[in-house]
């Protein structure tokens, strides 16, 4: 068997030859920890959790948030996760002035993500393809936002409109589009009643639909299959 962790995945494995007959779609499921948090959404943090990598374009999250700012000032953004465009990331916070509202995390253990995660009100990512073709399968970090009862607002990109249904249990927009990206995010940030009951809505959808314990249960299936 092969294993897609989306429908894009599937369907591109078919396109360079792939036996439909042999793939299984299984996504991630969250570890259990994310499920157990208990949320405090009433503040005015967004986070992302991410490897700062030209598929999550972190910079485009940062420019989607300055403009954000021009309309609500007082929202922060952490951001965690380290990687090879971390120092770029670091530039463009410093040139842009925002080194009071933009806080880069850095790597951090599940535990103190789990930390960052509970005092945030919102999940961010910008996802897009890379000029060398890579994407994402079906981010983990938004599956565990979700599972930890965060709205999400990000691309229309890979697995992710597998997860978030838009509209319901967060907002997505075109790859780039990082006006789009900021009206969106300032519409959850001025509407923390419809940004709780989406966040609801993704928590029930993960632990439905993307648990871990199905996760594991499909590949055990295919391993002890005859």
């Amino acid at each position: 068997k092969v294993i897609a962790v989306s429908n894009a995945m599937h369907n591109a494995l078919i396109e360079v030859g792939c036996s439909k007959e042999k793939l299984i779609i299984n996504p991630y499921g969250p570890h259990p920890d994310y499920d157990q948090l208990n949320l405090d959404d009433k503040n005015d943090n967004i986070i992302a959790v991410g490897r700062h990598t030209y598929k999550k374009a972190p910079y485009l999250t940062i420019l989607a948030f300055q403009k954000v700012l021009k309309v609500i000032p007082y929202l922060k953004l952490k951001m965690v996760g380290d990687g090879e465009l971390f120092d770029v990331s670091k530039n463009l916070v410093k040139s842009l002035g925002l080194e009071n509202e933009v806080f880069l995390l850095g790597g951090l253990e599940r535990a103190q993500i789990i930390e960052e995660l509970q005092s945030s009100f919102l999940f961010v990512q910008h996802s897009i393809v890379a000029y060398n073709g890579d994407s994402e399968g079906t981010p983990v970090g938004i599956i565990e936002a979700m599972a930890a009862g965060l709205p999400v607002v990000s691309t229309r990109h890979a697995g992710i409109p597998d997860v978030v249904i838009e509209g319901e249990t967060g907002l997505l927009v075109n790859e780039n589009q990082i006006d789009e990206m900021a009206n969106q995010i300032i519409y959850l940030a001025k509407n923390r009643d419809k940004a709780r009951e989406m966040g609801l809505k993704g928590k029930f959808r993960i632990s439905s639909t993307f648990s871990f314990e199905k996760h594991i249960e499909t590949l055990n299936n295919l391993i002890n299959a005859e």
